[in-house]
């Protein structure tokens, strides 16, 4: 939201890089979790663990990259990694670079969307910042609800137009029970 305000090209790229290298040292505490949890695992989970990363030893950098730089959740990732011990300096790397490209990605579009509201409705800024909160909490309730590995099966399984269908299904489904709870939540208040 701030970099929606923030004019200045410069700023934006501080505003990626440091978000980016924040959400890194974030997900540095899952990878050490699952360096922790390393020690309690019984010894034929832990083989198999060793023996799925080093069969994807090759692509573990890109799969980080790409988990890191999108919605999927990524946990389930970065856990193994721990527990197997993959290299901290490669997951770093592949992490910030992920981390930024996605925060990179929300910088533009939030100052696009901002100069497009501004522009467009010319309202002041006391207007434009609450209503740039409330889209980015609608946002984030949606990359939270959605269940981002079916949404990867559908493409997978039928295609763009399958996703995209059931993307769009899902978010409305999920408006939709937003959307009702906050009316609930509003009729109880009133009562």
């Amino acid at each position: 939201i701030y970099a929606g305000i923030v004019k200045d090209p410069m700023l934006h790229i501080l505003i990626s890089i440091s978000g980016g290298v924040g959400a890194a040292f974030g997900k540095l505490i899952v990878y050490y979790f699952g360096y922790g949890i390393r020690h309690v695992l019984p010894e034929n989970i832990k083989k198999n663990m060793e023996v799925f990363v080093e069969l994807f030893k090759r692509s573990t950098f890109i799969a980080v990259l790409i988990f890191a730089a999108s919605p999927l959740p990524d946990d389930i990732v970065y856990v193994p990694l721990g527990a197997t011990k993959y290299d901290v300096k490669k997951y770093f790397i592949a992490l910030v670079s992920g981390k930024i490209i996605i925060t990179g990605i929300a910088v533009y579009f939030g100052s696009a969307f901002t100069g497009l509201l501004s522009e467009t409705a010319q309202y002041p800024e006391y207007i434009t910042f609450p209503i740039l909160i409330l889209i980015s909490l609608y946002i984030m309730y949606l990359v939270a609800k959605i269940d981002w590995v079916v949404v990867a099966n559908e493409f997978s399984k039928k295609g763009f137009i399958g996703g995209v269908k059931y993307l769009v299904r899902t978010t409305i489904e999920y408006t939709l029970k937003l959307l009702s709870g906050i009316i609930g939540f509003f009729i109880r208040k009133i009562r």
